[in-house]
């Protein structure tokens, strides 16, 4: 069961990456992320997914506009980006120093989650304000 349920993760995860992959070069999708409803194991496996795709993702769309910009639009993407990454790390941080259970490993799903969703809001802007295609 237990194999099964990694498994599944695993497909759901490939073909997540692969669709987001085709969606940055064609329209943006996006993604629901429903990671908590899980059993503990998927759940983690389903939040640092989500994590890894939406961060592929928003490298991906900037550094196909990063060469395209003059100075002066660097400095401001990267300014931009700098607050972006302050904002989403004030809203999403997740710090906790006692003992692990499960409420705790939920939060830190939640975590996960948020990040993704704010990655993702922050890819649909990147998308929207330089028209890619």
């Amino acid at each position: 069961m237990k194999l099964i349920r990694h498994s599944l993760a695993l497909v759901g995860t490939a073909v997540l990456f692969f669709s987001t992959s085709l969606a940055a070069q064609a329209e943006f999708v996006e993604n629901n992320y429903v990671c908590e409803d899980a059993y503990m194991e998927v759940a983690t496996a389903c939040g640092d997914n989500a994590v890894a795709v939406e961060k592929k993702r928003l490298n991906d769309l900037y550094m196909s506009v990063y060469p395209t910009l003059g100075q002066q639009q660097k400095a401001r993407l990267d300014k931009e980006q700098r607050a972006w990454l302050k904002t989403r790390n004030e809203k999403c941080d997740f710090n906790y120093a006692r003992p692990m259970n499960n409420s705790v490993v939920y939060a830190m799903v939640s975590a996960d989650v948020c990040v993704a969703n704010e990655t993702q809001k922050r890819s649909r802007v990147i998308y929207n304000e330089y028209d890619i295609k």
